[in-house]
């Protein structure tokens, strides 16, 4: 059931562009205000945990009633739903594709709107040389990595591995963190910190596909580099595995075989918008590898 639904799900994000129509989160947003104004300790970092519980219990006790009361079909059409809403906000897309116009035409303004609307944390945003693209060609890279990642990849990964409920809690708690962030609540770094951990897994099993789909030996050099660290922050982690997949090598390459060919200099900022405009097929590689690896384990089981 769970391949059929992831499957069903991606046809119909192909056909809407996203989940936006089931993309409603005032209901969460206002149990969160609720719960934190009925409390005495509004401060406490539990609260976060009971507003992101909460709901996933309720889904969990659903998911279990369908199982023994109702044939196994209905999983699915209740899955579905779950899983697009599931789904990261906004039009990743389009956004890519925005950012790359504007780049190509020089319009640093609408690059830099475009970069700010992707942005999930308030704090990167602003403070930059709007006429340095190669900088902006790299912000534009770490943060639409990100984005990738988190609207789609750890979604996956935590409904196949936990189901329905799993997916919810992890968008559940990116929307609350985000939400943190904007009204300046000093648990957004407690958030952020679990948030970190619940991606820990699905961000090193995406760098093992991006080797396993693009160049193998320079982006597994930075994952074994990288992997065990609990300290490096996601986008950080994804961005630096991704570059290595798209065949830039890193300081530990280097320091490795002096005889390694070296690659003839790079014009920027046309080479860092390259890598920019090929986030998307290192994304669709990945996806498709992790669709068939699914239905591989789903024929073995």
């Amino acid at each position: 059931m769970t391949l059929i639904s992831l499957v069903i799900v991606l046809l119909l994000v192909q056909w809407w562009g996203s989940g936006k129509p089931l993309h409603r989160d005032q209901w969460f947003f206002s149990g969160w205000q609720l719960l934190n104004a009925n409390t005495r300790a509004q401060s406490a970092p539990w609260l976060c945990a009971v507003a992101v519980a909460v709901p996933v219990v309720v889904l969990l006790a659903v998911v279990l009633a369908v199982i023994v009361w109702l044939p196994a079909g209905w999983l699915i059409v209740l899955n579905i739903p779950v899983l697009l809403y599931s789904l990261g906000r906004g039009d990743f897309s389009g956004a890519v594709h925005t950012y790359v116009e504007a780049a190509h035409t020089g319009d640093s303004v609408k690059a830099v709107n475009v970069l700010d609307g992707m942005n999930l944390d308030p704090d990167l945003r602003g403070g930059r040389n709007n006429g340095d693209w190669t900088a902006l060609n790299r912000e534009a890279l770490r943060v639409f990595t990100y984005r990738g990642f988190e609207r789609m990849f750890a979604v996956i990964f935590w409904f196949v591995v936990a189901g329905a409920p799993g997916a919810l809690a992890y968008r559940l708690s990116v929307l609350l963190w985000v939400h943190l962030l904007k009204v300046n609540d000093k648990r957004a770094a407690v958030v952020a910190r679990a948030v970190t951990l619940i991606e820990w897994p699905a961000a090193r099993l995406l760098g093992l596909s991006w080797a396993l789909v693009g160049h193998f030996d320079l982006c597994m050099v930075r994952w074994r580099h990288l992997w065990l660290s609990l300290h490096t922050l996601t986008p950080v982690f994804l961005v630096s595995v991704l570059l290595g997949a798209m065949g830039e090598e890193g300081e530990w390459a280097k320091s490795g075989d002096s005889r390694r060919f070296q690659p003839a200099a790079r014009i920027e900022p046309s080479y860092s918008l390259h890598l920019v405009e090929s986030t998307a097929s290192m994304f669709s590689r990945a996806l498709l590898l992790w669709v068939f690896a699914a239905a591989v384990v789903t024929l073995l089981i």
